[in-house]
């Protein structure tokens, strides 16, 4: 058997950074980013891909193999639960789902990565920067999210 990926959805931008964000902080709603919900109650996707572009690039080049880290929080956990969000130096109820690698150089380093979505109907996501130096900010650097499943071929 044989399967391909199907994106069926339309990308949602769930981070828009609205100030930089300096190493080791997370990105908070009305702090330093705007962070929309993802909304997965209709589609169920098993999985999503999310995209990471930085577009103001960095303050100086990002240490040579260092992360921005990205974790989920679940919304809606019983029909009415959510997860606590992270604070800017504390992940909280966030939970850790992957990094993206970062080389030294300070320029644009769009970035992918796969993540389950499996029982998750809402969520949002934080990224925290360990690159080593500060994410600049002015027009604002963005993480996307698109649902994906799988389908024989």
């Amino acid at each position: 058997m044989t399967m391909k990926l199907v994106f069926d959805g339309t990308p949602t931008t769930c981070i828009s950074t609205t100030g930089t964000i300096t190493n080791g902080t997370f990105t908070v709603d009305s702090t330093n980013a705007t962070i929309t919900q993802f909304d997965n109650s209709t589609d169920l996707w098993p999985s999503a891909r999310c995209t990471l572009s930085i577009v103001d690039t960095f303050s100086a080049a990002p240490t040579d193999g260092s992360t921005i880290d990205l974790y989920m929080c679940r919304d809606d956990i019983d029909g009415t639960l959510d997860e606590v969000a992270p604070t800017t130096s504390d992940q909280q109820g966030a939970t850790y789902v992957g990094s993206f690698r970062l080389y030294a150089a300070d320029v644009n380093q769009p970035k992918e990565v796969d993540v389950s979505l499996a029982g998750v109907k809402k969520c949002r996501f934080f990224f925290q920067n360990n690159s080593g130096v500060s994410i600049s900010y002015s027009a604002g650097n963005t993480l996307k999210v698109e649902g994906f499943s799988y389908q024989d071929v």
